[in-house]
């Protein structure tokens, strides 16, 4: 053998080599491939019934680390046996190579599977999922890769899930006698984008974005979301926009970080909320000047017509009165789902025990409702107005008044979305927007009828009615890409 030859062959020797050290180091000593927690699940099963059958297997997300599926293992897996001819059954669950749920229950019976039909590993599946459909390790929510082994129809279908290039949530299974493809789908989205609708026409743009927010100001629109959402996040491409034109064109604005909320102003400046941060200012050239910025994420926020704001973060509501040169802290007695600041700087939060409390001085104090046995859905406060919508209705009262008055409404509305001066309102099962009259002598309107659409915020300029909606997804069947022909 010549020396180029030998060289050759040590040289692809040593980069085997090197490649199986590589995935021996990414997976723990704890973890497990398919197969190999069958075995142990199967051990104990006999002890338990020796007609003990093989029903179903699944790995679960974990946070600890190691390869999460990477090389088919996981440390976590969970099967279910059954007594042959009986309703026994049995859950077993394994963690680190070691049983740590073993619990026996009844149910009807249900296909199993012989286990010596599966003549695949997750290690092999995996590597046929790479291989052909490129599949990539989830993110965010089922990490990694994961594995099910099921009996359909008959035959036993080993599972790998992960995302597909596009970070879809995806499925590739496989017959685990032979390997043979059985079914490759995807979450596909459909609907998604920003409608604009007037008394007669009605139009779509951004097209399958997730629009998670739109504002309009004196003259100007904004609009926020992910240009290439997924089931599980709309964060992966994310954007904000604005239009001086009335949406004819929008131009990229210079927002740190993912945006969660923004408003104008009463001199049409912007303000957006990120995770844990307030920014102000913020156009196409400048990203503004921060305003706020917490050890802890933003869970809600809250401003006034004369931009008092208020934000609440880990129990603590952040608030000011100056657009924030200062800030006070207060304390919130109970966990709040939605708090609100008046034109005053009065300070409210709807309780998730739905209570709704003011703070008056250093305490507070609960409100008492119109009717005793009314429950609060949702509330706002506009100007020194506060507004909370429940299954009598709609009521309203000034904060330094005791009497409610109530708006009429053709539907329940079960939530509200404030916008300035504006509010608005979703109908019980989310099918409307109603345009929710301040005003005691005005009947409040329907603006929006949302079909099959998904509602994330609104807002209206004129006689035009912006919606921002997000996709919803469906399983779709992955089409592999054709090969080109060599001409």
């Amino acid at each position: 053998m010549s020396f180029i030859k030998k060289v050759s062959c040590l040289l692809v020797i040593f980069l085997v080599f090197v490649n199986l050290i590589g995935r021996e180091t990414i997976a723990s000593e704890g973890e497990l491939t398919l197969k190999e927690a069958i075995d142990i699940g199967f051990q104990r099963a006999k002890e338990w019934n020796a007609n003990a059958t093989l029903t179903s297997v699944n790995t679960v997300d974990e946070t600890m680390g190691g390869s999460r599926g990477e090389t088919g293992k996981r440390f976590n897996w969970f099967m279910q046996f059954m007594a042959l001819g009986t309703d026994e059954h049995l859950l077993i669950g394994i963690s680190e190579k070691k049983i740590t749920v073993f619990e026996s229950f009844k149910q009807s019976q249900v296909p199993t599977i012989q286990y010596d039909e599966i003549k695949l590993d997750s290690s092999d599946v995996l590597q046929l999922a790479k291989d052909k459909y490129g599949l990539k390790q989830g993110k965010g929510w089922a990490t990694g890769y994961h594995f099910t082994l099921d009996n359909i129809e008959g035959t036993p279908i080993l599972t790998v899930i992960g995302n597909d290039r596009d970070k879809r949530f995806t499925r590739i299974s496989f017959n685990a006698r032979n390997g043979d493809i059985v079914s490759a789908i995807h979450k596909l989205p459909y609907g998604g984008g920003l409608i604009s609708k007037r008394i007669d026409t009605e139009k779509l743009s951004k097209k399958g974005m997730a629009i998670t927010g739109f504002v309009a100001g004196n003259k100007k629109l904004v609009v926020w979301g992910d240009k290439k959402p997924t089931q599980f996040s709309t964060s992966n491409q994310p954007f904000i926009e604005w239009s001086e034109n009335g949406g004819k064109k929008w131009t990229a604005l210079r927002a740190d970080n993912y945006v969660t909320h923004a408003w104008f102003d009463r001199n049409d400046e912007l303000y957006a909320v990120t995770e844990n941060e307030i920014w102000v200012g913020i156009t196409s050239k400048s990203k503004g000047r921060k305003i706020l910025s917490l050890d802890h994420p933003i869970e809600n926020v809250d401003y006034s017509i004369n931009n008092h704001i208020a934000v609440l973060s880990n129990g603590t509501i952040y608030y000011t009165s100056n657009q924030g040169k200062s800030w006070e802290k207060a304390i919130v007695p109970n966990p709040f789902y939605v708090i609100q600041i008046s034109d005053n700087g009065d300070l409210l939060g709807l309780t998730e025990e739905r209570k709704l409390l003011q703070k008056i001085n250093d305490g507070w104090n609960e409100i008492t409702m119109p009717n005793s046995k009314d429950v609060p859905w949702n509330m706002k406060v506009i100007s020194n107005r506060l507004f909370i919508t429940t299954e009598s209705g709609i009521w309203t009262r000034n904060l330094q008044e005791v009497n409610w008055r109530k708006i009429n409404v053709d539907e329940e509305i079960v939530q509200f979305i404030k916008k300035g001066e504006k509010l608005l309102g979703y109908s019980n099962r989310g099918e409307a927007i109603y345009s929710i009259s301040t005003e005691y002598e005005s009947k409040s309107e329907k603006v929006f009828e949302a079909n099959d659409t998904i509602i994330s915020d609104v807002d209206m300029m004129g006689d035009t009615i912006w919606v921002a909606t997000v996709p919803n997804y469906s399983w779709e069947e992955i089409k592999t890409p054709k090969k080109r022909k060599k001409f």
